[in-house]
């Protein structure tokens, strides 16, 4: 079904930068050219055994060496370790079957193939888990002195991380148990439930719409449309909720067990490990929010029930636009995108340009494509961007977001291997940063009218990647802790559970009803272990940052510099080093503070 906003009107956007010329794009990602011809193709098979050999030697090599003695045959071993990481066949047969499905979740063979692939892959990799284990059981007088050792300078962080996680490592024959299980007591869960919902119909207006796209289509019907088809969505939730409940049991049951026998305390520790932050200032972004942040939403929603002239929004009415909002194409939306990312730094642009002709953006929705939007990008890898673009001023900030993790991703690759991943929360950062830039630049050529629409529209997103993903955490929380105390949870309990978390924070100006709290069935992120958080603690960082840029554009060369660190530092050092202290709260009460001070605007210029 084509998507179209109710109201609309035409955005007219003057590029004010000079740009070089662009080549015929691509909106569909160009699989053969990157990847495999076909699911036949036999370079498929070959560089599957060759991953599988590399390992081998690998571990035939170092296994029973004497790597950990000194630092020469140390950094010997790390070089070998990350030729295997960069070799462009050990991800690519996987990578190529996993977006294949994103595609389409009704491709049979993908999935299949997948599941083999993730299979023997998971063996071959389980061949080097010899070598953290070995590294974490080097005594710590010899650790601290390869962490000062000059021939070991490019490797000092890496280990360090390796140093401070052997305390939860287990032997390497459990580790091979967990990962090899991991398949069937966790993916194989979430990926039943993403082929479900994709299979999925609902009949609205004598059109049957996939079901994904029906749950993205509510954001642009009419306002009194929008609680009739999120009615229809909601009731073929509920037919899966029988299933999730045991999703959700058994993925929460292995983190229980997992935890348990690596010593973890909470179940959000692993996570706040894995993303290189610290409980602390975890969980003052939590209380900072639950508090603020929930407060600055509810008087949100408030206003917003006022404007539409209800005493109380429905549930699917709360990111109701409250004026005409404007129609961008995708060749409009790649014009401004291209103007914004250019005046920033001419590197970002090219690095977008490069991936629109390239096929390594797929643009628009359709049957079996999965809803929502990500970028995916490995070392020695192309980076991929998946979107379901329609038109709206919506898919215009998505594309400047998944843009910002793409700029990102590349420019990470400026790191050696073992630095060119990032955290997930300097990942966030960077999403948003662009999103930030992108709004700055429309903002600043609207008229007074559309800049009510829009600064309405920006504080509906930032509430929903602040306070909704902070709600969701708490849901999480909750969850986990039920499931931990009582063995089990039911579709009754987290129904409940989602209903309060969701009214936390819309307050009493959005009905929730039974109905709504079905959501928890086709949120994915509620299977990826407290990952909301990442979003809120980026866009408060990010829009900090941002105002710094906006009153000193010479602050370019710090945002650089975070989005070229890659991994080679923990998150606080990281910001540290670009003049932001994120262990402290009065950070995340600075964003949360802008916000209410964009809450203030919207409500003069609204009377």
């Amino acid at each position: 079904m084509s998507k179209k906003p109710a109201k609309s009107s035409k955005f007219n956007y003057t590029t004010i930068n000079p740009l070089p010329k662009l080549g015929k794009i691509k909106t569909e990602w160009d699989l053969k050219k990157h990847y495999y011809t076909s699911e036949k193709d036999p370079q498929i098979e070959k560089d599957l055994k060759k991953t599988e050999a590399a390992y081998r030697r690998f571990a035939a090599r170092y296994k029973k060496s004497a790597f950990t003695t000194n630092a020469k045959l140390l950094r010997k071993a790390l070089e070998e370790l990350n030729a295997l990481s960069m070799n462009p066949s050990t991800a690519r047969p996987g990578r190529y079957f996993s977006l294949r499905t994103a595609l389409n979740s009704s491709d049979e063979t993908a999935n299949k193939r997948l599941n083999q692939i993730d299979e023997r892959l998971t063996k071959a990799a389980n061949e080097s888990l010899f070598f953290d284990l070995e590294l974490g059981k080097i005594p710590k007088q010899q650790q601290r002195k390869f962490l000062k050792d000059p021939a070991l300078s490019n490797f000092t962080y890496y280990l360090k991380r390796v140093f401070e996680e052997a305390q939860h490592d287990l032997t390497e024959a459990e580790e091979r148990i967990i990962r090899l299980i991991s398949g069937p007591s966790y993916s194989m869960w979430v990926d039943a439930t993403e082929k479900m919902l994709g299979k999925r119909t609902v009949r609205y207006k004598q059109k049957d719409i996939p079901l994904n796209e029906a749950i993205d289509y509510v954001g642009v019907l009419p306002f009194a449309e929008k609680p009739k088809l999120w009615k229809l969505i909601t009731a073929e939730l509920d037919t899966l909720t029988e299933v999730v409940e045991n999703e959700i049991t058994a993925i929460c049951t292995r983190k229980k067990i997992g935890d348990e026998l690596r010593g973890f305390k909470k179940p959000y520790s692993a996570t706040v490990m894995n993303y290189e932050n610290t409980e602390k200032s975890v969980e003052s972004l939590i209380a900072a929010v639950s508090d603020i942040g929930f407060k600055n939403s509810q008087r949100f929603y408030k206003l917003k029930a006022k404007l539409h002239k209800v005493e109380k929004l429905q549930y699917a009415q709360r990111g109701a636009q409250i004026g005409i909002t404007p129609t961008i194409p995708f060749s409009d939306a790649v014009a401004i995108c291209r103007d914004v990312f250019y005046a920033v730094d001419t590197t970002y642009g090219t690095i977008f340009d490069t991936m629109l002709t390239n096929g390594q953006i797929d643009v628009y929705p359709k049957e079996g494509k999965r809803g929502g939007a990500f970028m995916s990008g490995e070392s020695a890898q192309p980076t991929k961007v998946f979107l379901n673009h329609v038109n709206t001023f919506g898919s215009l900030t998505t594309l400047a977001h998944e843009m910002g993790h793409a700029i990102h991703t590349e420019r990470s690759k400026t790191q050696p291997p073992q630095y060119q991943g990032y955290s997930t929360t300097t990942a966030e950062t960077a999403s948003t940063l662009f999103e930030g830039f992108l709004f700055n630049a429309v903002y600043d050529q609207a008229n007074e009218k559309q800049r009510t629409v829009l600064l309405h529209d920006k504080l509906s997103r930032d509430i929903a990647t602040i306070q909704r993903q902070i709600a969701f955490f708490n849901f999480e929380l909750e969850m986990h802790t039920a499931v931990r105390e009582q063995g089990a949870i039911t579709r009754e309990e987290l129904n409940t559970m989602m209903q309060k978390h969701l009214r936390s924070y819309m307050g009493p100006a959005v009905n929730v009803t039974k109905e709504d709290g079905h959501s928890y069935v086709y949120v994915s992120h509620f299977r990826y272990g407290f990952y909301v958080y990442s979003y809120a603690f980026g866009i408060l960082m990010s829009s900090v940052m941002a105002e710094r840029y906006k009153h000193d554009h010479s602050y370019l060369k710090n945002i650089d510099q975070l989005l070229t660190s890659g991994c080679s530092a923990d998150v606080a050092t990281l910001f540290k080093r670009i003049g932001l202290n994120t262990e402290s709260a009065t950070t995340f009460i600075k964003g949360l503070e802008a916000q209410t001070n964009e809450i203030n605007r919207l409500s003069k210029l609204t009377q």
